[in-house]
Order: structure tokens, then sequence, then C-alpha cells
């Protein structure tokens, strides 16, 4: 149980790190907000080396965790969508699976429609 509770908390830090990084990056370009963002980037390097830290020191001879997720995209990205679920909802979570969503796009003849535009052009409104 205990290595679940580690697991979580080093995806919450991830999360908040991601947040963090989210939220400075339309700042990176004014310069009068110059200490503001360096502020932020070291809370989110500090999150990163907390968890990095805490990762190493928990999976070294651990045994794999049975219930891994099932995935078809790479682990960093099942990592980083675990992290900002984490840092979203305040209850118990799990995830059960990662798949890339290929969203199907109809054939479309774009000459057909040009020409249908055309000829809808061409007609005069009543």
């Amino acid at each position: 149980m205990s290595q679940k509770i580690n697991i979580e908390e080093i995806e919450r830090q991830l999360g908040a790190a991601l947040a963090i990084i989210h939220r400075v990056l339309p700042r990176l370009d004014e310069p009068a907000r110059a200490a503001e963002v360096q502020s932020s980037l070291g809370r989110a390097a500090a999150l990163l080396e907390t968890a990095r830290s805490a990762h190493a020191g928990g999976s070294a001879g651990a045994p794999a965790d049975p219930r891994a997720v099932a995935t078809t995209v790479e682990p960093e990205i099942a990592a980083v969508i675990a992290a900002a679920v984490s840092v979203l909802f305040s209850a118990p979570y799990r995830l059960v699976s990662v798949q890339k969503v290929v969203i199907p796009v109809p054939h479309v003849n774009v000459w057909a429609l040009e020409g249908r535009t055309e000829i809808f052009q061409s007609h005069r409104v009543r």
C-alpha cells in the first residue's frame, strides 16, 4: 500500500510541476515578469527533482505493479496523463487504459465540393 501512496505522491508532484510550467510559458517573453518566471520555474524544478528522487528511491528493487496501465502510447505520455489526472481530481483514481484516438475523417472529394460551391455561387438568390 505504501508503494501506491508513493506513486500517487510522485504523480501529484509531476502534475503540479506541469501546471506551473503551463502557467509560466506565456510569460517567458515578458522581461518585467522575469523574477516571477524564475521563481515559478524554480518551484517546478524542485517538484520535478523531488518526484525523480522519490521514484528512484521507491522503484529500486521494487516489484512491478501488477495493475499496470494498458496503453498503446509511450510510457512517458501515460505518466503525464496520470500526473494531470492526479492534479485535477482530489479523489482516489486508477487509470485503466490509455489509448490513442483516431478521429475518422470521411473521404471528401474536394473537386466535387468546389464544383458544387461554384454552382451555388452562380445562382441568384431571390
